[in-house]
């Protein structure tokens, strides 16, 4: 098989925009952390920024400036959103050819509260009619977040996939995880990296320890998993093994990316020959980037800037969770994790 592409990304974009809010009081609840407001007030917005954002979109960017040939597939509209996406793709050498125009809805937006280094995303999606456009072969289809009415889409995908031999990376968005397994069946058989958080992963397939979620989820179709545990770090799991790696060390200004540039750079690292346990290599060395900087997309690496990175750090590597021992010494490096 010739191939076209090395990636082409599939999913929404939108473009965000950031408030940063200082007047928050953030508490632990029994479900995860909870923020709390003075309903009714104005609350003072310290800084605000905007730009181009959605998985998809990310990962396309990210790709590009990782050296894969990258196109991208979305639905946008003819306003001033759907251009500064456009512009954005060609900017950073994305191909724009698969991307297609509504005329009757807006391009999508949200808006990102952000605080402490951590956020809480509004999201809004215009109600899309998806249709795949004839792609040209491509080794790697990065799937990701689509609006209601995916279905018809991964049916398309599906025997796309089935056709060129491509190999699949499936990020799913918030409509995907909420319509269940059933609905993302016909990707999750085909897919070559499954990439969710652990809330995903236990909405999906209850509740249980990273290993087991881990075996659960290939239970579903995939070959291999990769799995954020926010600052407590990531896990991969395949057939070379299970592996965890900690968050990039350094700082946190504004977290919306992070799981798009991890794994960007971890199929980008595959796409390029490297094993699963380098990817995990890859993968926090951008998010730990990404995380620098307001917006999903500034702190992208080059591969260059990558293996630049990972050279300054060679004691920095994946923990190979072979044996109970190695699982011990885990558990007790997670007490002085953060949530």
């Amino acid at each position: 098989m010739k191939y076209k592409y090395d990636i082409i990304s599939i999913g929404d974009a939108t473009i965000d925009t950031f408030l940063f809010v200082e007047d928050i009081t953030v508490k632990q609840g029994s479900k995860g952390k909870i923020a709390e407001i003075s309903w009714g007030d104005k609350l003072p917005v310290s800084k605000l920024a905007r730009t181009v954002a959605g998985n998809a979109a990310n990962n396309a960017v990210g790709s590009s400036r990782l050296g894969l040939k990258t196109a991208f597939y979305t639905v946008l509209a003819h306003d001033t959103g759907g251009r500064e996406i456009i512009h954005k793709m060609k900017k950073e050498k994305v191909v724009t050819d698969y991307i297609v125009i509504d005329e009757r809805h807006g391009t999508n937006a949200s808006t990102v509260l952000s605080h402490g280094g951590e956020r809480t995303i509004f999201v809004y999606h215009e109600h899309r009619k998806y249709k795949l456009p004839k792609f040209a072969p491509s080794k790697w289809l990065y799937i990701t977040s689509l609006g209601d009415g995916f279905e018809k889409l991964h049916g398309d995908l599906a025997a796309y996939i089935d056709k060129n031999k491509t190999k699949v990376g499936f990020n799913p968005g918030t409509f995907q995880l909420r319509k269940g397994i059933k609905a993302n069946e016909k990707i999750l058989k085909r897919t070559e990296v499954l990439s969710v958080n652990k809330e995903e992963a236990v909405a999906w397939v209850g509740e249980a320890d990273v290993e087991e979620l881990c075996k659960r989820l290939v239970k579903l179709g995939p070959k291999a998993i990769t799995l954020t545990d926010g600052r407590k770090g990531a896990y991969s799991y395949s057939s070379e093994g299970f592996f965890y790696i900690q968050e990039f060390p350094g700082e946190r200004i504004e977290a919306t990316g992070a799981g798009d540039s991890f794994t960007t750079a971890y199929i980008a690292a595959l796409s390029l020959g490297k094993s699963h346990a380098e990817a995990l290599r890859w993968g926090p060395v951008n998010a730990g980037s990404v995380v620098l900087k307001v917006g999903p997309q500034e702190g992208l690496l080059t591969q260059k800037e990558i293996e630049q990175h990972m050279k300054k750090l060679k004691n920095w590597q994946p923990l190979n969770l072979k044996d109970e021992t190695a699982k011990k010494q885990l558990v007790e490096l997670l007490k002085t994790k953060k949530d």
